[in-house]
């Protein structure tokens, strides 16, 4: 990453702290008893600091790791942690979540609220509760500014560092890349979080998760295996994971006395965990449409009255553009579980596709009359209020959409598009530019609100209000 040295004492600081949590952003250590000693000139950054190391890490990361941008996989996993969220306490931040697209296994936070699941470790957990178990985790060091109770490092140190790590990932060969990749792991071993913070990190994770009504025994699961993978790997080969979460026998077992004291709510059933769709979503990226078709029919002939297998066919149907096979197993599994709005859905999305817009319109509203705030249906009814020539009613099944889901990029985007063909074009603008700043590309917001202003008027009741956001954007500038 490319980040600039500032010369004076509050840019300095920044850098290093942006450069710190790209090389180690909360690796989390149970074998440190003390936090490292403090170096003059590098303190952690006051909590008004933490949005902005937010932001300047998100733009930054976005030029070197490619996202999950499946609405499915978004809305499942920005679902989970603001439910966390719910029990967690008042926050001076926003809390965003994405999913990088490499099957790695990690996940890490960021000052701020920016926290990052890999498609690697999605691959992995069985249930949703134990990715439930990684996020409350992860909220948790965020929450409570782990990061920022503990001390720095030189920034010159931290960017060489992390030129290095860079250069490893990005191929270079044979021992140069071994060399640099290791100084990389040290670093961020020697920068872990303290064993005091990583047990409050476990301990209010699982208050959290099962005061959001999350089986917290999901924790001890998860922990579980990434302990017997911790063990059965050799130290070149353990996932990252478990490089920057390295696990004891002692967390486990504080895991487990914690929630002998607790009051454990009734799991998540299988039949209705959704976490078997995300990994189909996850494959399907990755091209394996074939085997999974081979194993959801394998899947079928062992249990036929399954809803799930046939969904699951639904969805890799849906994406190679068949739809006749795709309708067949998505009605299928809706007889076989009526009351799914994920099926619902599914089919809505399906009857879209082949102008059954009728039937794409009752199967939208089986699946809000089930789950009414989900902003990921709303999406999809707008868009088929779209494809039948009804703008209104899309504007209004888009802005549903962004109601519920203020920090999502996507309807704001749809709006803008809608908008633009209602010729209402400052709202166009104005909706464009909110998608853009939403995805941190803060130019492009300016440029468009000032379109928008300049469309709407400057002495306009709507005018007005795009100023004030307009000179708030411009006023947390870099």
């Amino acid at each position: 990453m490319n980040q600039e040295v500032r010369a004076d004492h509050r840019g300095l600081t920044l850098c290093a702290w942006i450069l710190l949590v790209s090389l180690s952003i909360t690796s989390c250590s149970s074998s440190a008893s003390t936090s490292l000693p403090s170096i003059p000139g590098v303190a952690p950054p006051p909590e008004d600091e933490d949005a902005r190391i937010s932001r300047e890490f998100r733009r930054e990361v976005k030029k070197q790791l490619k996202f999950v941008n499946d609405p499915e996989v978004e809305r499942y996993v920005d679902a989970m942690g603001r439910r966390i969220l719910t029990v967690v306490g008042p926050q001076t931040f926003e809390y965003r979540y994405f999913v990088i697209d490499e099957p790695v296994l990690n996940a890490f936070a960021v000052p701020g609220g920016s926290i990052y699941i890999y498609a690697g470790l999605l691959d992995r957990v069985r249930s949703s509760e134990q990715l439930a178990a990684v996020m409350a985790h992860e909220t948790t060091h965020v929450a409570k500014r782990h990061m920022a109770r503990m001390s720095g490092l030189d920034p010159i140190t931290v960017l060489g560092l992390l030129g290095a790590v860079l250069a490893a990932r990005s191929g270079a060969g044979g021992a140069q890349a071994a060399a640099v990749l290791g100084q990389g792991i040290a670093v961020t071993r020697q920068i872990a979080y303290t064993r005091q913070l990583e047990m409050e990190a476990d301990t209010l994770g699982l208050k959290y998760m099962a005061e959001a009504g999350y089986d917290p025994h999901a924790m001890v699961s998860f922990q579980k295996l990434m302990l017997q993978e911790q063990n059965l790997n050799p130290i070149g080969d353990v996932p990252p994971y478990l490089l920057d979460h390295p696990l004891t026998q002692e967390r486990v077992a504080n895991a487990e006395l914690l929630i002998r004291s607790m009051k454990t709510p009734q799991p998540i059933d299988p039949a209705t965990d959704p976490i078997n769709k995300i990994h189909t979503l996850l494959r399907l990226e990755r091209r394996e449409a074939d085997k999974i078709i081979s194993e959801q029919k394998k899947a079928l002939s062992e249990s036929p009255k399954s809803s799930e297998p046939y969904q699951l066919l639904g969805i890799v149907y849906f994406s190679k553009g068949m739809w006749q096979e795709a309708r067949k197993n998505f009605e299928e599994a809706a007889a076989l579980n009526p009351k799914s709005p994920g099926i619902d859905r599914d089919l809505g999305r399906l009857y879209t596709q082949t102008g059954d817009y009728d039937l794409a319109r009752a199967a939208f509203d089986r699946a809000l009359s089930q789950d009414p705030k989900e902003a990921l249906t709303y999406l999809y009814l707008g868009e088929l209020f779209e494809k039948q020539g009804d703008l209104r009613s899309a504007a209004g099944a888009y802005q549903n959409a962004g109601n519920l889901a203020p920090l999502w990029d996507k309807p704001p985007y749809r709006l803008s598009i809608v908008y633009g063909k209602l010729d209402r074009l400052g709202d166009g603008y104005y909706y464009r530019g909110r998608s853009f700043l939403l995805q941190d590309e803060d130019e492009k917001a300016i440029a468009d609100f000032e379109r928008a202003i300049k469309t709407l008027g400057a002495n306009s009741p709507r005018g007005q209000l795009i100023q004030d956001e307009l000179k708030s954007l411009k006023s947390r500038k870099r």
